[in-house]
Parts: structure tokens; sequence; C-alpha cells
């Protein structure tokens, strides 16, 4: 009976609450489409906060008819799909009254007698007096006033981390949830690129240090502006324009030009921020500078050759705003090239990563993996149909390509039941056996009796056959080193499915030295 009364009374508490979260979109002018940074407590992984700043989310705002302003998912990076009421105050601000509840999740209540776990979230001004390793609500003068400028609503009052609006629950910090301490949304002024309907269309192949496989891209030019679609390869950025000019002996692109909208997860496959951003093409001088623009130099073939680096960028790119390599596309010594269809000869020799044989997670069996680096051309660098592609692998002194077979136990996620000829782009079911990351092949052998490969790449077209000089790989049985380590030789850092990092990272890495040798090591 008790249980049944606690139950009953739990529901009406829980539908009173809710019932003060603003769903429905509150009557007066809509505005979309905005633009919306802030300093803020932001998602590292999944559960984990650390203190920077969110750029270029996609905001809306209502300007209601009852003269308040309502914001949509006050928090920056919380989809609470709720609206935040801001009342106009007599000296022409606007004064978000906390708490105000925002938010119901089911993270509640582990006790086996409760029968919900639903809890009702709240915003609130919180203060700090341990530089945000926790915060407690303000208590007097427990809201936040918003000045608006022209067209640009900006929070008044704070500007340091020692205050914060962030989500609560009984009072208490909901760390996950993040906070802002300062904050803007403003209108859009970019727009997205289109060429106009006199240009002519041409292709170009495209080629980077990063990325050597070329593709080929369409491109309108309209006297001295070169239009270009598809520069990058995420899908969702797949018809999107750049535009570049020429100036003389050389090309421009202006920075931060308008790509449209996207989310992490279009760059990175699982990701715990499912924000929308306002996603731009931007220009760096390195890794850790934004540049005004990026120029190319034009050959009398009329190749454009950039100097610096392009990427995408979530949010306006500046020194203040770097997007994290992970959800980004990177081309340093960008190359577009005027696509003429030439005569191809032999495809180019796939060039070696690795070809290890490591012990595997439950230290039961060795994992032998090879991998190598693929791109679509012939040893001139003349485009190749990926599509006419595929390459073969012959282990020890075998004259004869490697059968992949399929069974329960091995080989299981492959689409067919045995295989000699493995596309250009294969992967298997789960991306796993045949493993395919942009332009690195990685493939998993099950035999212990392997201990050299060798990789030829094919191109069929027109009834006639080309076939690439071997890459020849010996299986290092080296094992994996700790990150405790001094050589004498250049270095280069890459993950273990081949983007290059600036430095060694938490978990397994290859490292690949001027001598040639390659090796894998992690740091704990």
């Amino acid at each position: 009976m008790k249980r049944t009364l606690f139950s009953i009374c739990a529901l009406v508490l829980s539908l009173t609450a809710s019932a003060q979260i603003i769903k429905d979109t509150p009557k007066g002018k809509l505005i979309e489409n905005l633009y919306r940074s802030s300093k803020s407590w932001v998602k590292k992984g999944w559960t984990g906060t650390q203190a920077g700043r969110y750029e270029g989310l996609v905001s809306k705002i209502v300007i209601g008819e009852d003269g308040c302003i309502y914001i949509y998912n006050p928090l920056s990076g919380l989809d609470s799909k709720s609206w935040l009421k801001l009342e106009r105050q007599p000296d022409g601000k606007y004064r978000a009254k906390l708490p105000q509840d925002i938010l119901t999740d089911d993270l509640g209540g582990d006790d086996e007698e409760e029968e919900s776990s639903e809890r009702t979230i709240t915003l609130q001004r919180m203060v700090s007096s341990n530089e945000g390793k926790d915060y407690e609500p303000i208590g007097a003068n427990n809201y936040v006033d918003f000045i608006l400028e022209g067209r640009k609503l900006k929070m008044s009052g704070m500007g340091q981390k020692k205050q914060i609006w962030g989500a609560s629950f009984n009072n208490k910090w909901e760390r996950n949830y993040g906070g802002d301490w300062a904050l803007t949304i403003e209108p859009l002024n970019e727009q997205l690129i289109t060429p106009p309907s006199t240009a002519t269309k041409t292709q170009y192949t495209v080629t980077s240090k990063s990325d050597p496989s070329p593709r080929i891209v369409e491109v309108m030019t309209d006297n001295n502006d070169i239009y270009i679609k598809g520069l990058f390869k995420a899908e969702k950025l797949a018809n999107t324009w750049v535009k570049i000019t020429k100036q003389g002996d050389k090309a421009v692109m202006s920075t931060n030009q308008y790509l449209g909208i996207t989310q992490k997860t279009d760059f990175k496959k699982y990701d715990a921020d499912k924000s929308e951003y306002h996603t731009f093409a931007a220009a760096f001088e390195s890794e850790t500078k934004a540049a005004e623009n990026l120029e190319f130099s034009i050959d009398a073939t009329g190749k454009l050759t950039a100097s610096k680096i392009l990427r995408t960028s979530l949010g306006r790119a500046s020194d203040d705003n770097i997007t994290g390599e992970d959800y980004i596309e990177s081309y340093e010594g960008l190359t577009l090239t005027p696509y003429i269809q030439k005569e191809v000869g032999a495809p180019a020799t796939p060039e070696y990563f690795y070809f290890t044989s490591t012990p595997d997670y439950d230290n039961t069996s060795n994992e032998i993996k090879l991998a190598f680096y693929v791109k679509n051309a012939d040893v001139d660098g003349n485009y190749l149909d990926p599509e006419k592609m595929y390459y073969n692998v012959y282990v020890n002194d075998s004259t004869e390509p490697f059968k992949f077979k399929k069974s329960a136990s091995q080989y299981n996620y492959m689409h067919e039941d045995e295989m000699t000829n493995i596309p250009f782009n294969y992967q298997d079911m789960r991306n796993y056996d045949f493993k395919v990351s942009d332009n690195i092949r990685i493939l998993h052998f099950y035999d212990s009796s392997i201990t050299t490969a060798k990789v030829v790449m094919v191109y069929e077209a027109d009834g006639k056959k080309y076939s690439s000089e071997p890459m020849v790989a010996k299986l290092s049985t080296a094992g994996i080193e700790s990150a405790n380590f001094n050589k004498a030789t250049t270095e280069k850092y890459y993950t273990i499915d081949g983007r290059q990092i600036q430095k060694l990272q938490k978990g397994l890495n290859i490292v690949k030295s001027s001598d040639g040798t390659t090796r894998k090591v992690i740091v704990k």
C-alpha cells in the first residue's frame, strides 16, 4: 500500500514538474538558423567535461507575443528540446528568472523500491569556490540577464567560469550536462556558395600530401572564379561548393567559406555530442594558427597547389576556435589539376604501413595484420577509376593469390564465401577483417605460418589488364612497446587506422621512423 501510494505521489510530482518545461514552440516570431557561441564546460567523451567553448552551434529563438524572448536548448551542448523564458526588464534587458525546468531524464533512483527513475533537471545560476570543480546555486540573485545589441543576444553579468548557468538536480550541479558562462546568439551572415548559371562546367582531380589518391570533382568556372563541388569527402558536404579566385599567376580562397550544417558524427562514427554546427572551410598557417586565406600557385598546365592547410571547421575558425582533429577533414598541400583523360599505365605500387603479429586482447593467439596505403592512380599520377581496380595478396613463397575463405570462425563478415581479387574500396560488413580508412587498407590474417606478404594492385579497362610492382612486407614480431623510448631517428605518429597525429596519444599508436622501421607503441 505504501509502495503504491509512493508511486502515485511520485507520478503526480513528475507530471507537475514536467508541465513546467516549455516543450512547444511559444507563440510569436520564430527566428531560426542562428549562430551560437559560448564559453562552456564542453563534453569530453561520453561523460566527462572540460573548460572550452562551443562555436557555431545552430540555434533558434522566439520573440514572443507576450514580449518575452525564448531560447531553444538553453544550455550549450545539451539537446534538451525545451525553451527557456527571458522576461523583458524596465532597463531593456531580458532576464532568465531561475530556476527553470529544462529536461527530464531517467538517471534517478537506483533503489529497488523505486519504480520510477525519472527526474527533472533545472537550469540555475551557480557559483564555484574551487575553480569549477563543483558548483552550487547562487542563492539570492538567481537570474541571468541578456542584452539585445541590434540583432545579437548576449549574456550579461558573467564571463568567468566562477559563475555559470548550469543543469542541476536537488540543487547539485549535473557536471555531465555542462554549463555556460558566456553566451552569444546572433544571425548567421554567411550563405552557401553557388556558381552562377553562366559558369562553364569542367572537372579537376584533387590530391594532397595526406591523401595522394586522386578524386575527380565537379568544377564550374566563371572568368577568374573557380567553383569546386565536393572538395570534402564527408557525405553531408558532397554537394557543397567553395570558391577560388585567380589573381594573376596565383589564386586565392578566402577563409571561413560556409559549408552548411553538420554534426560531429558526420566526421566521426560515434560521438556523445548530437548538436548541429554551422560548418566552414577554413585556411590555416599551421595546425595551431589560422590564416586569412588559402593561396595557390598556378603552373603552365593550370594546376593549382596550396601553400597552407585547408580544414573543415565547426563554427568559424580562428586561433581561439580550432576544431579537434577527430571532427575535421584536413588537406596540406592541396592540389587541383584540370582533368584530361589520358592513356594510363601500370597502377602505382601500394605503400607499406605495417605488418605485425601481436597478442590479442585475450592473449590467446596472435593477431596478424597487414596495413598499406593505396591510391587510384598510375605510376605517373594519372587518375584511375577505382571501380576498375582490385588487389591480390601473395603470402610466403606462393605464386597464387591468397584465397580468403569465409567460415564460422574466420572472415565471417565477408560478403562472399571466398575471394582472391579484393576490390579497391572493399570492406567487410563490420569493417574488421577487411578494413578501409581513407586510403589505408588493413587486412587480418588467421594463419600463424605467414611471415611475408606481397600486394599487387590491378587495373582492368577496355579489355586490358595492368599490374603494379609488388609491395613486399616482412612480418614484424617485436610486439607492443611502451611509450618510454628515445630514438635518434625522425619519427612520425599515426593512429592504428593510419591518421597522422602530432604526438603520441593514449592507447595504441603506430610509429614510423626515418630508418624505414615501423612499430606499435602503447601509451597508458
